[in-house]
């Protein structure tokens, strides 16, 4: 027999060699998992290449779905009505605690960035001083490029060890909370890395916002702090880690945890902003996918939470303890309600700003596309791939930093000094490192008209002062900036966002979208203030031109993001000005109506580059005509009820699915094309949601009932459970009945022997299926049967299955989410024990959805994702099992190819 190959009898398992899902990735595996040479389930609809193409990264799903097993019922039994209120009070205990953690490292990472950005521009502001005099101002340029190149390569290399911390970690979150298991999104270290990194990142210089990052924060302490317990890293050497743990594990579970991450997330966007209402939207209209009341109570409670937090602390540095007055860590001043802000008709200004606004994002996404494709190409595919995209941030920022140096020193303009309004001058100047002022006056004359009138440098004015400074002098000079210095700003950072979004450093989006979209709004009204256009000049200038500002962010972010809600409630708590709602919403509907003609969302065409198998709220309506049936994988890897271990053994090491069918093959006398209505099959068999008490005792096809009872000897209620001897008794010496032992590598070619081949070529035909159709009793998981392997959950051939071990659901859940691996088991260790029997029907989940082969694809896809599910088994009206549907035969390009595979057969 050929190395790799192996037999398995039929009485034992039944499988074959399609990859689903994997549960065996490393921890640090972020990019891809290994494809074992297999063929691929999407051959069935696809060519290779295509194949190849959908499916370069393979990830698994969580298990949002409640096990409904034995021993959870046990533990369902013991609660009280004391222990699902201490439940509930724990959890809102957990999301306060979430949320003060995330508003306390807001303000550390906050006032860390600031105190190095002083630092920066505290030593430039005073080479400039020393060298203009000289006609040298040249020379300051030395200064920026030696602070940001250190900031960067601190950032980058902290990256390039943690690559899960690049970004800004939404698209993450955001398939994390859509189920999709993304390896290491969690990890203390990328914690760390991401936190100490955006502190570097944004005082480097890089066109970057903290608000991204804050969400990716919140998340995984929402994550780590629930769980009650953390993993230290341990030098590799060792090959272990240190588990720290307190004893409470009610929420050690992928649906608990969900909604943890969640409401963290929130609590990023509102320590971000202080906008803990909008940090709530966000959570529910971009992260989210499963949502529901007492979760929008506790998340706003978290969001509460973080924002005061936050403020507390920042009160105690401007040493006015207790004023929680403040705004979060991006401020933009508060608009003055003084002003002209709009008036009705100027609404159809903001519409036609918002189309723009859905152009230039959609361009903006195009272009971000294309550089994403050729980081792909051509650094990804390099020998140590992380150092080259760490030596791509270093070009960006040197690249950043001379771009705007040249910039300021020959396009700009010397402009007068201007009154500021709002909350500018008095929000803003008792910051440390701009108690001067924030106006910039780099290579400007100091005076003119004998010292009376100072001029300052626009363009400076707009790149050295942090991104919220900037954007709060956009939103609140009266007088216009130049026409010229103004495209060339827009122009600029356009161009240095769109390159720098994906680099390899921790980085948001928000705040340079902002940024962006208010440039765009002043150079809007800008035309008309400084050219006298008709009619038109008069109605544009005659309201605050910060509006536009305003209302260009908005349209900007629009078309760019394709957010509404949650952004229209973040931009109106952070300028506190509620008569700004109306025009806000109305420029995002549009900026996204527009944008969406073209592509997606900047966070969906992340994801689809990632080939993260995110699923939508629905699918495209070009798949209504699609079936189950049609994009269900036929060829199933499955369990009977009582299994040699020899054979699990073998199946975890061949096979990488997540989850196994717990079947039976169904009698005789059942053809397997036939037609049988349910009244001819027995309820055992054609349904798998009534509990097996339901079933009727004098019914002739139903299975032995067996009483359970521990083997520790403790009195336990016994539990009533059917079974059906999955092995072929044999008359041995006595007379006496015995199951048929399974001989693993056996090439004695017994019947039901099936070879799996490792050439990697499919099975022709699935005789298992030909001859006898298979009847779904439930699913078990493939950490459940690790779990049970490790503790050696099985019996001997003389004794019966309640001589075999019991575990309680606190065991079964113990390792979580780091259950034990096939690799963990040594061959030898399983050989001596691979003819024993293991019993599976007390941990396998009775009660898994299911759905009709002829149900239609919206239908398939609203149950699968509004029930979190991670399989979901395709049955016939007789109960037969027929194929499983995965959340990656949900996948868009799959479903794609699915339809145009029956169209060119149609046709």
């Amino acid at each position: 027999m050929s190395e790799g190959t192996y037999t398995l009898f039929k009485e034992d398992v039944a499988l074959t060699t399609v990859r689903e899902e994997s549960d065996e990735a490393e921890p640090n595996d972020v990019d891809t998992v290994p494809i074992p040479p297999s063929v691929d389930p999407y051959d069935l609809q696809l060519d290779s290449g295509r194949a190849a193409k959908a499916r370069v990264a393979d990830y698994e799903s969580l298990d949002y779905d409640t096990c409904y097993n034995v021993p959870y019922k046990q533990e369902l039994k013991k609660r009280t009505k004391f222990t699902y209120w201490q439940l509930n009070v724990m959890r809102w205990v957990t999301v306060g605690i979430i949320g003060a953690v995330t508003g306390l490292v807001a303000f550390t990472i906050s006032i860390t960035m600031r105190s190095l950005s002083k630092l920066k521009y505290t030593q430039f502001k005073y080479v400039v001083s020393e060298t203009v005099p000289m006609g040298l101002p040249v020379l300051s340029l030395f200064v920026l490029i030696g602070f940001n190149a250190l900031y960067g390569l601190i950032s980058a290399i902290l990256t390039a060890l943690e690559p899960v911390a690049s970004g800004s970690g939404v698209p993450e979150i955001k398939c994390y909370l859509n189920g999709v298991k993304v390896p290491g999104v969690t990890k203390l270290t990328a914690f760390f890395v991401k936190s100490v990194g955006l502190v570097f990142s944004t005082a480097a210089g890089f066109l970057v916002g903290q608000e991204g990052p804050l969400v990716y924060i919140g998340a995984v302490i929402g994550s780590g702090i629930s769980q009650f317990q953390v993993w230290l890293p341990i030098p590799k050497r060792l090959k272990r880690t240190l588990k720290l743990s307190i004893p409470y594990d009610y929420f050690r579970s992928d649906r608990e945890k969900r909604d943890f991450i969640s409401s963290g997330a929130a609590a990023g966007v509102a320590a971000a902003f202080g906008a803990p209402i909008g940090g709530t939207l966000f959570s529910l209209e971009e992260g989210s996918s499963f949502w529901n009341q007492s979760l929008t109570w506790r998340t706003l409670f978290c969001s509460f939470c973080a924002t005061f937090v936050y403020n507390f602390f920042k009160s105690v540095r401007d040493h006015d303890v207790g004023f929680i007055g403040k705004p979060g860590v991006v401020n933009f001043g508060v608009y003055d309600s003084n002003q002209q802000l709009w008036k009705a008709y100027h609404l159809i200004i903001f519409i036609i700003m918002g189309a723009i606004g859905g152009l230039i994002g959609a361009l903006f996404n195009s272009l971000n596309t294309r550089i994403a494709i050729y980081r792909s190409r051509f650094l990804l595919k390099r020998p140590q791939k992380q150092w080259w995209r760490a030596f791509e941030a270093f070009v960006i920022v040197m690249a950043t930093t001379l771009l705007a140096f040249f910039c300021c020193m020959f396009l700009s303009t010397c402009v007068p000094d201007q009154p500021v309004s709002g909350g500018v001058t008095g929000e803003f100047t008792d910051v440390e490192y701009l108690q001067d002022s924030t106006i910039q006056k780099y290579f400007c004359p100091p005076s003119a008209n004998n010292g009376s009138q100072k001029y300052h440098n626009d363009i400076a004015t707009i790149i050295y002062n942090p991104s919220e400074i900037s954007i709060a002098q956009l939103y609140h000079l009266e007088k216009e900036y130049t026409l010229t210095s103004l495209g060339i700003t827009f122009l600029l950072y356009y161009l240095l966002v769109c390159w720098t979004l994906g680099v390899a450093v921790p980085s948001g989006l928000f705040v340079p979208g902002i940024f962006v979209g208010a440039l765009y709004g002043r150079f809007f009204v800008a035309i008309f203030q400084q050219n006298n256009i008709p009619f038109l000049s008069k109605i544009v200038t005659e309201i605050y031109p910060g509006t536009y500002a305003l209302i260009g962010s908005a349209a900007f972010l629009g078309g760019v993001m394709r957010m509404t809600i949650s952004l229209t409630v973040i931009l109106i708590e952070t300028t506190q000005q509620i008569s700004y709602g109306l025009p806000i919403m109305i420029t995002l509907v549009v900026a996204k109506w527009v944008g969406d003609l073209f592509n997606d969302g900047i966070y969906h065409i992340g994801i689809h580059l990632k080939k993260i198998p995110f699923l939508d709220e629905k699918p495209p309506e070009e798949l209504d005509g699609l079936l189950a049936e049609d994009v269900m994988s036929e060829h199933i890897s499955f369990l009977y009820p009582i299994t040699r271990v020899g054979s699990v053994y073998q199946l975890l090491k061949s096979t990488h699915h997540s989850a196994y069918p717990v079947v039976t093959p169904l009698d005789d006398f059942v053809h397997p094309t036939s037609n049988v209505s349910d009244k001819h099959t027995p309820a055992l068999y054609g349904k798998s949601k009534p509990a097996p008490e339901e079933l009727s005792l004098d019914h002739p096809h139903l299975p032995k009932r067996y009483q359970r009872r521990t083997v520790r000897g403790a009195a336990v209620q016994a539990q009533p459970l059917y079974r059906r001897t999955t092995f072929k008794p044999r008359n041995a010496k006595g007379g006496e009945n015995q199951p048929m032992s399974a001989e693993l590598n056996d090439e004695s070619g017994l019947n039901f022997a099936y070879p799996i081949p490792s050439s990697g070529k499919e099975l022709q035909t699935n005789k298992v299926k030909e001859e006898k159709p298979l009847i779904l009793h439930g699913f078990i998981l493939r950490s459940q049967l690790l779990t049970l392997l490790k503790y050696r959950v099985f019996f001997s051939d003389e004794d019966q299955p309640e001589g075999q071990l019991e575990l309680t659901h606190k065991q079964m859940r113990g390792d979580y989410p780091r259950y034990a691996k096939v690799s963990d088991l040594t061959d030898d260790m399983m050989n001596e024990e691979k003819n024993m029997l293991m019993d599976i029907t007390l941990y396998m989940n009775p009660c898994p959805y299911t759905i009709s082969n002829q149900a239609p694809l919206p239908q398939v896809f609203t149950l699968f994702r509004t029930m979190g599910l991670r399989h979901l088994p395709v049955v016939k009206a007789s109960g037969v099992l027929v194929g499983i549907i995965t959340r990656h035969d949900l996948a868009h390009e799959k479903l794609m190819g699915i339809l145009k595979g029956k169209q060119r057969i149609a046709f």
